[in-house]
């Protein structure tokens, strides 16, 4: 039982002893679909539309099959979240454009074409292990997603109506009555804060090398440098937005008469409002380009001469000769 311990042991150390490791700079692109995914009160869809694109260098390690994967990158995001109409009726509002003045009424106001739109550039640092067999190869790991630079602006269309408790409603053209249809109304862009996110990753590919198949000295091997392609997902686990909870997402506290002012109410962005108290995750799928160059490395020694120079062994004890294997001076 020792003696077979003994042998299994020394069976590992020669084979890790012999591993074969490579060592790559990995220089990568990408680009695809980017998304926010969210669950907020008055928004009718829960996930966003846009596009993503980002650049990256990476060291790689692959022994035999395994392959290991480090680096650092910029990721650039635009996603659009399309909010649904929304409408807020003020009651008892009193005139004070009318001669008689003080009459109440009901001012109703309603938005459309509502898109709020996000950019976010990014530093992300994946780890990600995987594997290779021939043309195929697979990553999987995470990703560490720091928010550097993030914009927000909203855009939408207003009108508004009013309902006299006691006399006939101006019609929507009187917009010397605060009373309008269809204005655009902005917010200029305005700095985000993101959460740094962790985010899972997954990319499955295709290399553009020469297969390795059968064993001896004449088998081809694989290029030094090669491309290979990949479709990817990256998914955000962690809750990317903070909670600023502002009052309200667009809507006036009061009427006024002045319709220029009205036209230039502010627009709250949808994820800084009370409406969004829930987790917002980003998502990204796309596809991946990378060219992968070859590090200098030393490999394992089949014909090692330093070790033979002057030695003259015997090819046998039984009278077949010797062979002279010095290097240095052949014969």
């Amino acid at each position: 039982m020792k003696r077979l311990s003994i042998t299994l042991f020394s069976l590992v150390v020669c084979a890790t002893m012999s591993a074969q490791f490579k060592h790559y700079i990995a220089i990568s692109g990408q680009v695809g679909e980017a998304s926010y995914i969210y669950d907020i009160d008055k928004v009718s869809s829960k996930l966003s539309g846009g596009f993503g694109n980002g650049l990256h260098v990476a060291y790689e390690m692959r022994s035999g099959a395994f392959l290991l994967n480090v680096g650092a990158g910029a990721n650039f995001t635009h996603s659009v979240v399309n909010v649904g109409d929304l409408s807020e009726t003020l009651k008892d509002q009193k005139d004070d454009d009318w001669i008689s003045g003080g009459d109440l009424f009901d001012y109703t106001y309603t938005q459309s074409s509502r898109h709020d739109s996000y950019s976010n550039l990014s530093l992300q640092v994946p780890l990600m292990i995987g594997a290779a067999k021939k043309h195929f190869y697979f990553l999987a790991g995470a990703k560490l997603d720091v928010s550097l630079l993030a914009r927000a602006k909203a855009k939408a269309l207003i009108s508004s109506s009013m309902h006299y408790h006691d006399y006939p409603s101006p019609t929507p053209d009187m917009e010397n009555h605060g009373v309008f249809k269809n204005a655009l109304i902005m917010q200029k862009p305005v700095n985000v804060k993101f959460n740094t996110q962790v985010m899972a990753s997954f990319e499955i590919g295709y290399r553009f090398v020469t297969a390795e198949s059968g064993t001896g000295w004449d088998v081809p091997k694989e290029e030094k440098n090669y491309w290979r392609i990949a479709v990817f997902a990256d998914y955000g686990l962690l809750d990317m937005h903070q909670k600023e909870k502002n009052d309200n997402i667009t809507f006036p506290t009061a009427y006024s008469s002045d319709t220029e002012k009205m036209k230039e109410i502010t627009i709250n962005h949808i994820f800084s409002t009370k409406a969004a108290t829930n987790p917002v995750n980003n998502l990204m799928l796309g596809i991946k380009a990378t060219y992968l160059f070859q590090l200098p490395t030393r490999g394992v020694c089949t014909v090692c001469r330093d070790a033979y120079r002057g030695a003259s062994p015997s090819r046998s004890s039984k009278g077949r000769g010797r062979i002279q294997t010095d290097w240095t001076n052949p014969k």
